[in-house]
């Protein structure tokens, strides 16, 4: 089966981090072609060493990483020519040292595209940071039109709605199914909700009338995002096989993210090395947005939400 894998990166400094060359590499030892399309001034070393792995695209930072996989798909040629191809790009580590063990898993199930894992928030989804297609997607009017048709977006929140609720929407309504290499156990989804009624009261000041009550259990039975909720899986012998960056960096939902990359350090410690030395030297640029901001926990409510705790046996 031939694959083409196109990876969307940017770095501050034009640097290749550890994690991402990790990521470089077990794609490339993946897919017989992968193209990297990158925003970042590369330096001359980080473009050396990401030459002799991938074909390298340069290009001005704007429109986001959806932009990115347009640029990386059309400079690919005639995408029809594989067997199944691949979007991605470097906001996340890869705890496996090869991407084939997914492939592989993907390969027996009866799908036309897929991800690492979907989300429900805003409407079903497949989480664009890794999505794989089958050829007769590729080669459909859906797919090909939405490329087309895609403009540059400044706007994070409009890059989600549009493109990676869109693009999903899209191909459900040419009557593609989906599917994701993550799936679910109900005790992965009953700790994922009570980790959405913590999120949910660190959102809302204690409710003091019905409309508050409301309001707060409307926020409580939201639509969780596995990629944040559940990053911790990753321990559980990688059947979540990644830890997205942002999940270290802001701890959404109080995983106690410092112990979490210190456990990831020691179980995958190739895979996650420079990850901690990455957070600390670019925090500078990624101060906390207005969806991170937490409010001080209401006394009544804090013993509802008890913070993770890992055992280093786990």
């Amino acid at each position: 089966m031939s694959r083409l894998a196109v990876m969307a990166h940017y770095d501050v400094a034009g640097e290749l981090r550890p994690h991402v060359r990790g990521q470089v590499e077990a794609l490339a030892a993946s897919v017989d072609t992968l193209l990297v399309c990158t925003t970042a001034q590369l330096q001359d070393s980080a473009r050396s060493w990401l030459s002799e792995r991938a074909v390298v695209v340069e290009r001005a930072n704007y429109g986001y990483d959806f932009f990115s996989y347009k640029v990386g798909l059309d400079a690919a040629g005639d995408l029809t020519a594989y067997d199944e191809v691949v979007v991605c790009n470097d906001t996340y580590v890869f705890a496996l040292d090869s991407y084939d063990p997914v492939f592989e898993a993907m390969a027996t199930r009866p799908c036309d595209f897929w991800g690492l894992t979907a989300a429900e928030r805003v409407a079903p989804h497949i989480q664009s940071f890794f999505i794989a297609f089958r050829p007769w997607v590729v080669g459909s009017r859906a797919f090909t039109t939405f490329w087309e048709e895609m403009e540059p977006i400044s706007k994070r929140r409009q890059v989600i709605k549009r493109y990676e609720v869109g693009m999903s929407r899209r191909l459900y309504e040419a009557g593609f199914s989906s599917d994701t290499y993550f799936v679910e156990t109900p005790e992965d989804q009953r700790i994922a909700r009570e980790r959405m009624r913590w999120w949910a009261a660190h959102r809302s000041h204690f409710p003091r009338n019905r409309a508050e009550v409301r309001e707060w259990r409307e926020r409580a039975n939201e639509p969780w995002n596995p990629a944040r909720s559940l990053a911790d899986r990753v321990l559980d012998n990688a059947r979540l096989p990644y830890v997205k960056i942002d999940t270290l960096r802001y701890d959404p939902y109080n995983l106690d993210a410092r112990r979490l990359l210190e456990l990831c350090e020691r179980r995958f410690p190739q895979r996650f090395a420079g990850v901690r030395e990455f957070l600390e030297e670019t925090a500078q640029y990624y101060p906390l947005r207005d969806t991170e901001r937490l409010l001080p926990t209401p006394l009544a409510l804090e013993p509802l939400f008890p913070r993770v705790r890992y055992s280093d046996a786990r």
